[in-house]
């Protein structure tokens, strides 16, 4: 189901949300060449988006202007592997510079309770992840460090993270890809006086006779 989820976004990295129907028989050949490199004999190979980009340039519209007086493809495939490819950081490209460096993280949280008639919360299930977008040069070494780490459970990483290092000191220690990308899900244990809800409606009722 992972994989899958990778394909979609993908696409709607490649070709624009939504990535529909219509957006795939416009730019068939892309897909094509995109689920050749994504898959291998039925296993997950590169799902990397910098790694796909190096490998197959998104198309564009002089790419489609082309291939419509032409005939032939609109996909780009490199003959060269990008140099993450054959890298121990298959996420990140080489040699990235920027001349103001920054990052942007975002938490996404859904909570799911059920609160009782004064507003105490029962029982509650939060389902979470780290949102981020990284415009740093070279090869940065980030470190996330959470406020009460015990809380957290069910978590799934990026393949940047370093995930002997959360066993060990529960930190976050990676090297970001370039540009967006999803650094971990996670859900939260029911844990008493943790979990506050931000809406809480209390209902009146009046009787008129």
């Amino acid at each position: 189901i992972e994989f899958l989820h990778r394909v979609a976004d993908t696409f709607r990295d490649y070709f624009g949300a939504p990535a529909d129907e219509s957006a795939i028989r416009d730019n068939f050949s892309t897909v094509y060449q995109l689920l050749e490199d994504m898959v291998d004999y039925g296993w997950p190979l590169t799902t990397e988006p910098n790694a796909l980009k190096a490998l197959i340039t998104p198309p564009s519209v002089m790419g489609k202007l082309s291939s419509m007086v032409s005939g032939s493809s609109n996909a780009v495939v490199s003959d060269v592997l990008p140099n993450g490819t054959v890298s121990n950081m298959p996420w990140r490209k080489a040699g990235v510079r920027y001349a103001q460096n920054e990052i942007y993280v975002d938490i996404v949280e859904e909570i799911d309770a059920i609160v009782d008639a004064s507003g105490k919360v029962v029982s509650s299930d939060v389902s979470g992840s780290v949102q981020a977008q990284s415009h740093l040069s070279g090869v940065p070494d980030l470190l996330l460090t959470f406020k009460n780490p015990e809380v957290i459970d069910d978590c799934s990483f990026h393949p940047c993270v370093r995930y002997g290092r959360f066993e060990m000191d529960q930190v976050i220690s990676f090297v970001p890809p370039d540009g967006d990308f999803e650094l971990m899900r996670y859900r939260v244990r029911n844990v008493p006086n943790v979990i506050s809800v931000p809406v809480y409606c209390v209902p009146q009722y009046s009787f008129v006779e």
